[in-house]
């Protein structure tokens, strides 16, 4: 692009196209996207076309008085030309809570495709039920941090039936217990490619089945009242290539056709594990996922194993993880005690310790 005239004054980003200058507008806040309407004639209607919508609470406060929020819920009733592809909501403070359902009702009607809600209040937030029932979404990311005790947790329905279009889900801060959460809870996503569940809240005497015919990768977090999980975890992910647990204490795995699966990654964030029970908890769900490729391990979870040679013994030419090439360690760095170095190498004869 030619330099000349860039010292005179002359508007050369507005001559740019739409879509280039919805790119700069979608890394603005709502609020100040809409604020260039001002600037010239070829600015004035721009911001009802954008396909993304950002709307962050710290933009906004502290409200002045009513009249701001009558702004604020006036903004929402934009006919916007184009469908809204991304809403991107931030609540850091109770008193905005109120805007988050119209927020995403209003994307929902509009076909969104991309919605992230995060919330850093210590009240619970009702989400509209036409939420769960979105036919357009294809990402959806509900973050619930900063609640103390379950009993801020935001509960999941019962079932997640009409997510057809849905690749990717993620959820923080949820619960799953009850008698109205069904134990295939996302079966009713055909074509989710990607699940992570963080800090999520499940009943200890359930089982959590994930179901999904297209999932590639799976990230799991869970918490529960018990001092070791009992709730079992079944995965039946055909698709499956990583898996990635990080939590407490282990977690009861059970597989059932994960023929795709190259990498597991198992993260124990207690040091302090030095009952056998522990040690039994992390061989079995090493058992589980003996077919992958590359396990990756924490070294708290080295350390409890170490402490248990007994359980580390192999029938002789027993070769349990035949594909195993790579084993990973992070963490505190340490030399990996000779019993658990053996365990691993006696059953794979193409390993490699990392």
């Amino acid at each position: 692009m030619s330099m000349e005239g860039a010292g005179n004054g002359e508007d050369r980003i507005s001559y740019l196209d739409d879509d280039l200058l919805h790119k700069i507008l979608s890394f603005l806040d709502t609020k100040y996207a809409v604020q260039t309407c001002v600037l010239s004639k070829r600015w004035k209607f721009l911001w009802r076309t954008l396909p993304y919508l950002h709307f962050n609470m710290f933009t906004y406060f502290p409200v002045q008085d009513s009249q701001d929020e009558d702004a604020l819920d006036a903004s929402m009733g934009i006919n916007l030309t184009n469908l809204i592809t991304q809403v991107l909501c931030r609540f850091p403070h109770q008193q905005f809570g109120f805007l988050v359902g119209g927020l995403i009702c209003y994307a929902i009607q509009h076909n969104v495709q991309q919605l992230s809600v995060r919330s850093y209040s210590n009240a619970p937030i009702l989400l509209p039920e036409s939420l769960f029932t979105c036919q357009s979404l294809t990402a959806l990311e509900l973050v619930m941090e900063s609640v103390p005790d379950a009993h801020f947790f935001l509960r999941l329905p019962k079932f997640m039936a009409n997510f057809l279009a849905l690749k990717s889900l993620h959820l923080h801060g949820f619960s799953m217990m009850g008698p109205n959460v069904d134990p295939v809870l996302f079966s009713g996503c055909p074509n989710l490619e990607t699940l992570e569940l963080l800090d999520i809240l499940v009943d200890e005497h359930k089982n959590l089945c994930v179901n999904a015919l297209n999932l590639k990768y799976l990230q799991l977090s869970l918490l529960g009242s018990g001092e070791i999980y009992r709730c079992k975890l079944v995965i039946d992910a055909p698709k499956l290539t990583s898996f990635k647990y990080r939590g407490y204490t282990p977690i009861v795995c059970s597989k059932d056709n994960l023929p795709s699966l190259d990498d597991a990654n198992f993260y124990i964030y207690k040091t302090d594990l030095k009952e056998e029970k522990y040690a039994l908890q992390i061989i079995n769900s090493c058992k589980e996922f003996r077919n992958v490729k590359s396990l990756t391990l924490s070294s708290s979870i080295v350390k409890v194993l170490s402490m248990f040679p007994s359980l580390l013994r192999l029938d002789e030419n027993q070769v349990l993880y035949a594909n195993l090439k790579y084993l990973k360690i992070t963490g505190k760095k340490f030399e990996i005690p000779a019993n658990v170095k053996n365990y691993f190498l006696n059953g794979s004869t193409i390993l490699k310790i990392c």
